[in-house]
């Protein structure tokens, strides 16, 4: 069997249907196994970062491992970007990488290049991959491939990278004779749950945090049949965002610099804090992390120990998967315990300080994300991209039910939504797909609208306009005196309506209020759609980042701050009684 068709079937047989990237002349014998076989269907992408991002997004949707090609040096390091998100965010995809012939590679070091289009990628990459290695012996397929998939889905997630020379890609190889490969017995600590339930009793003010880590389907139903026994916060960071349906009665916001002002104040006020696997990183903790949850202890829970102690030091700390620790917590017997007035607290902190105002006249994202979340099913997947547009929809998008947040969260790289959105569309066929991106970060990954529109997917395209690099613009009103160079002066956006009308994809114009309801009808599961937002240049996120996460700007007065102390403390007296 050729080497390529072995790596098609070895791929379908671990549930991988769906295989994106562009063609070249080094990856070309598997593309055409891809075509022969018919055992999954192949995504063309216009460019290869778009290929490695739509694999990103299929594995989260589905759960398990992704994956995307490309051809010699160029098109390989256009895969990069999507390498780097994949292993930031934990999402365990393989990209396999053809190259030059095995014999034409360079042997010294010192020499630049030896062969056309040559690069040494494993190398090139092994610091953003859990394992990656070059096939020169064809014989080693069958071990270095099932070797890479269990590495990228065991423990934390990742990417994985298999270099395969064209020579060696068109080699054929005795099936029944190749060499596998016997994944190692990997131990977990094992939970001392008994010292989790003393601090849950003992505590009045708890809050759960989860992370990217708490985003599988089986512990999202675990945690809500303990959240069915006993009533706690949960707040979530930028990966966890869609691991609890945010019309669930415990759902209390997204934390960190931009995070939800309520939220952020129950973790500046609990008692407890239970972090599921969540990396705390400085947008979540803010610059000063002495002061984040400075009232509580911590209890950290992680499969990749190495997060244990990092950055913040738990009271108590568990190398394990989220699910295994949520399982051995629905064992306890937790009935007796009362959080509900601490729940109304922080309930009535969401009330008080939201981060939208649908009363105003002016067009705001925000806004109008709060809006559009009573239009899409209960389904429908959200991809945002980065910037502004991201941290509107962590503050103010309603991921109620079974809906799902994807977003490049650590990596944080423009151009992720458009093909983020084309890779969930193929996981979850069928479903609408929404498509969220600043007039900056559309133009990154725009070519891909010809693939949204060849294969007539059904992503409903968001542009919200203001004319300017928004984040950046803020950053450069505050610490640059207001030389809004390149990201207001010598910037510029194309006509939308234009770009739409030459894909041939229906447009929509939002310049008004008075027209968010045109969007109900105008949203589609047949095919695709651009929505451009006209917002003002000047517009913000509410809030933004301040000196800790609980003291974000637009600063509180100090008698709003007694006002929230006195409230935290009311609560835990009560519970005293």
């Amino acid at each position: 069997m050729k080497v390529t068709d072995y790596i098609v079937n070895a791929l379908y047989d671990v549930g991988v249907e769906t295989i994106f990237g562009h063609l070249g002349g080094f990856n070309a014998d598997l593309v055409d196994s891809i075509y022969v076989q018919k055992k999954q269907h192949y995504v063309l992408s216009y460019h290869e970062q778009a290929s490695s991002f739509a694999a990103n997004a299929h594995a989260l949707v589905k759960g398990k491992i992704a994956v995307a090609t490309s051809s010699g040096a160029p098109s390989s390091c256009n895969l990069i970007s999507g390498i780097a998100n994949a292993y930031f965010d934990s999402v365990p995809c393989l990209f396999i990488t053809g190259s030059t012939h095995s014999k034409a590679l360079k042997e010294n070091k010192k020499i630049r290049q030896n062969a056309f289009e040559e690069i040494d990628m494993v190398s090139l990459v092994s610091d953003i991959i859990k394992f990656g290695v070059r096939i020169d012996n064809p014989n080693d397929i069958a071990f270095y491939l099932q070797k890479a998939i269990y590495i990228a889905q065991e423990g934390r997630k990742g990417p994985v990278l298999i270099d395969l020379p064209y020579d060696v890609a068109r080699c054929n190889v005795d099936v029944d004779n190749l060499q596998t490969y016997k994944p190692p017995n990997k131990a977990y600590e094992n939970i001392d749950i008994h010292r989790v339930q003393a601090l849950l009793e003992s505590s009045e003010k708890p809050l759960i945090l989860l992370g990217g880590g708490a985003r599988s389907e089986e512990t999202r139903n675990i945690l809500l049949q303990i959240l069915d026994k006993v009533k706690i916060p949960v707040v979530s960071s930028l990966c966890g965002l869609d691991a609890i349906p945010h019309n669930h009665e415990c759902f209390a916001g997204f934390i960190g610099h931009y995070g939800n002002r309520f939220a952020n104040l129950a973790v500046a006020n609990c008692d407890l804090l239970i972090v599921l696997g969540s990396r705390l990183d400085e947008r979540q903790i803010g610059g000063d992390k002495a002061k984040f949850a400075s009232k509580a202890k911590i209890i950290r829970i992680d499969i990749d120990e190495v997060e244990l102690g990092r950055s913040i030091s738990g009271d108590l700390s568990f190398n394990s998967s989220v699910e295994s620790f949520l399982a051995k917590l629905s064992e306890c017997d937790l009935s007796d315990q009362d959080y509900s007035r601490w729940i109304k607290i922080v309930s009535s902190w969401g009330e008080r300080y939201p981060s939208y105002d649908l009363s105003t006249n002016t067009v705001n994202a925000n806004n109008f994300l709060r809006v559009l979340s009573d239009y899409i099913p209960d389904d429908a997947i959200v991809c945002s991209d980065v910037g502004q547009n991201q941290m509107s929809v962590a503050q103010a998008f309603r991921l109620d039910n079974k809906r799902r947040l994807l977003n490049s969260a650590g990596y944080g790289s423009m151009g992720f939504s458009l093909p983020a959105a084309i890779g969930a569309s193929y996981a979850q066929k069928g479903t609408m797909i929404i498509s969220i991106n600043g007039d900056g970060g559309i133009q990154m990954n725009i070519q891909e609208l010809q693939t949204v529109k060849r294969d007539n997917l059904p992503i409903n395209i968001i542009i919200f306009n203001n004319s300017c690099l928004g984040m950046i613009r803020v950053l450069q009103e505050r610490v640059f005196d207001n030389r809004t160079s390149a990201s207001v002066n010598g910037y510029s956006t194309p006509d939308y309506a234009a770009i739409a009308q030459a894909y041939g994809i229906k447009y929509l114009l939002i310049d008004d209020v008075g027209k968010y309801e045109d969007v109900r009808s105008f949203l589609s599961t047949e095919g695709p759609s651009i929505i451009e937002v006209i917002t003002p240049q000047a517009s913000r996120n509410i809030p933004e980042p301040g000196a800790s996460i609980d003291m974000q700007t637009p600063l509180l007065s100090e008698e709003e701050y007694k006002v929230i102390n006195e409230e935290a403390s009311w609560c835990a007296d009560l519970r005293k009684e």
